[in-house]
């Protein structure tokens, strides 16, 4: 298994507790497709480099985790279509 970081940028509308669900929701499909989460930052509020939908700020998470990484295409493209998610990487460790 082969070590990863997800940094995603949540949309500042969402409120705490669905910053929350979503952070939980995300480590839960990372589970669910056999990785070990090691630790989940929250960074809080920041501003963007460039607005994204109008949008000046955003709330950033970064979660490490290892992962095998035949499934991280089905588990990014999950998070392609969450709608709270305004943007997201994920870099491989060495």
């Amino acid at each position: 298994m082969k070590k990863y970081e997800i940094m995603y940028i949540i949309n500042p509308t969402v409120l705490e507790e669905g910053r929350d669900e979503l952070i939980n929701q995300i480590n839960s499909l990372l589970t669910a497709n056999g990785a070990t989460i090691a630790k989940t930052e929250k960074w809080g509020e920041r501003k963007l480099a460039y607005p994204i939908d109008k949008k000046k700020s955003g709330f950033y998470v970064l979660t490490t985790f290892e992962m095998d990484g035949t499934k991280l295409a089905e588990v990014e493209a999950k998070i392609n279509i969450m709608e709270a998610v305004m943007r997201h990487i994920v870099v491989r460790l060495d």
